[in-house]
């Protein structure tokens, strides 16, 4: 289950990393278009993209990362943590259509996923193992 965690954990981190690199690209192609002069007609594929992503892999990976946790019996408040700012993550989302100055809330809280995914793996990997030892203790006849 240790094992499990750390793996859940790692891939939130990179899930992150990923939505770094595709909202960058789906700029860069907004850009690109505009320079040319061409209106898009809708979000380019790599927003669409982040918004799948962000929407449905990185909760199940948090969601995910709680129920292991539960079952390990260790590292509940990180994955817990973790699941909070990737809620949080997902209502700046949709708060930035409104008030678009969100969206630097919403990029700066994706390092406080990355970060806490990363201390949840790292402070499984360094928790302590307790192993119930059962001990034979001899009580006198009644």
């Amino acid at each position: 289950m240790r094992t499990a965690y750390k793996i859940v954990a790692h891939l939130i981190s990179l899930a992150v990393v990923v939505q770094a690199a595709v909202v960058a690209w789906s700029m860069f192609e907004a850009i690109a278009l505009l320079q040319r002069g061409i209106m898009p007609a809708g979000p380019p594929f790599a927003a669409i993209l982040h918004g799948n992503i962000g929407m449905y892999v990185v909760p199940v990976l948090a969601i995910a990362l709680v129920a292991i946790a539960l079952f390990a019996h260790a590292g509940l408040k990180w994955a817990l943590l973790t699941l909070l700012a990737v809620a949080l993550q997902i209502a700046l989302a949709f708060a930035a259509f409104g008030a678009p100055w969100l969206g630097m809330l919403h990029g700066i809280n994706a390092f406080a996923v990355l970060a806490l995914a990363e201390v949840a793996a790292y402070s499984m990997a360094h928790a302590e193992v307790s192993i119930r030892v059962r001990r034979h203790v001899a009580y006198p006849a009644a």
